[in-house]
């Protein structure tokens, strides 16, 4: 008997593949990742007019606005770690070192020299993860993911366990505190991202930054030195969260050993639902605030609905699970 599946066989059911993939097909499916977290939004907003017109109170917009800020601000430091084909997992850890910034300005320091100390930190940690990866070839998810252990044990012994405090009047500022009608947190965020979106659009960083991540091996042989760019890209990460956990702590107005659980999945999903690949090389800040958008007014939303908090989980994880389903999709017809 014949084989049912012969090389001729093979070979017609890979051509009616090819078939099926059609340029027009790419170009909708690379539209759809690009335009999947705008569209997210508008339907979210849609939704929360029929459903809960709760949503568009002032003060819950406002608190939306700061919630987009401090993920936003983390998001950002993502965003760059995807495009250069890492990701970083300590997010989260380094965004709670704003509870050393109470505890050593409790205890008598000054402000300032507490905020060099920690902003000191994050760029030491950053530059450790940015140094297990291109030094060590340790991969990415591995290298941070053991980093956050290690950060979340180091404050744990620090503190004792019992981290409280007084937030100082300077982060109360930069969190809560209006500017005619707009928290000062909003305005924080939309001055990083425009600093950031300055240095990765009209610089040679900017540029190198897409070359790494798009074929690191064709940016090392036209003298972009990649490792030397995926350190500085863990330590902008690792300082970019440390500040957001600032703007989250003057939010909040206390310390918890719980600030800074989320951050991770929910800064990856909005960085992922906002068109960056995991594959390094594609990927835009415009993309990513979409996406922060979109995630915390999900979140919001339910919220107002009334729904249990296990509901926000399920919210989190379904996004997360479509955004990279699409996105994957998406590069696989790329690469085709």
């Amino acid at each position: 008997m014949n084989n049912p599946t012969t090389p001729k066989q093979s070979t017609v059911q890979k051509r009616l593949l090819d078939i099926r993939i059609t340029p027009r097909m790419v170009r909708w499916v690379d539209l759809a990742g690009q335009r999947a977290a705008p569209i997210g939004v508008l339907i979210v907003f849609l939704a929360a007019a029929f459903l809960a017109p709760a949503f568009y109170k002032p003060s819950n917009l406002k608190t939306i606005s700061i919630q987009l800020a401090v993920l936003g601000i983390v998001a950002v430091g993502q965003t760059l770690a995807l495009l250069v084909r890492s990701i970083d997992l300590s997010v989260g850890a380094v965004l709670a070192l704003g509870a050393v910034i109470v505890v050593q300005t409790e205890s008598g320091s000054s402000i300032g020299l507490s905020l060099i100390q920690a902003f000191g930190i994050a760029a030491i940690i950053g530059l450790a993860n940015g140094f297990l990866i291109t030094k060590r070839q340790v991969p990415p998810f591995v290298a941070t993911f053991g980093m956050m252990w290690f950060i979340q044990g180091a404050r744990l012994a620090y503190t004792k366990g019992q981290a409280s405090g007084t937030v100082p009047e300077l982060l109360r500022a930069i969190s809560i505190r209006e500017v005619g009608f707009v928290p000062a947190a909003f305005l924080v965020f939309l001055a990083v991202n425009g600093i950031v979106y300055f240095v990765i659009k009209y610089t040679h960083f900017g540029r190198w930054i897409y070359a790494v991540g798009g074929n690191p091996s064709a940016a090392r042989y036209v003298g972009i030195k990649t490792d030397l760019v995926v350190i500085l890209v863990h330590m902008t990460c690792s300082i970019l969260s440390l500040f957001a956990g600032l703007v989250l702590s003057g939010y909040i107005g206390y310390i918890d050993l719980r600030l800074g659980t989320d951050y991770n999945t929910n800064s990856i999903a909005a960085t992922i639902i906002g068109g960056t690949t995991l594959t390094g090389g594609r990927g835009n800040l415009l993309g990513t605030i979409a996406g922060v958008l979109l995630l915390v007014s999900l979140l919001n939303l339910v919220v107002v609905l009334g729904l249990p908090i296990h509901w926000q989980y399920a919210v989190q994880g379904v996004v997360l699970v479509a955004a990279t389903a699409l996105q994957g999709f998406r590069q696989y017809l790329l690469s085709r």
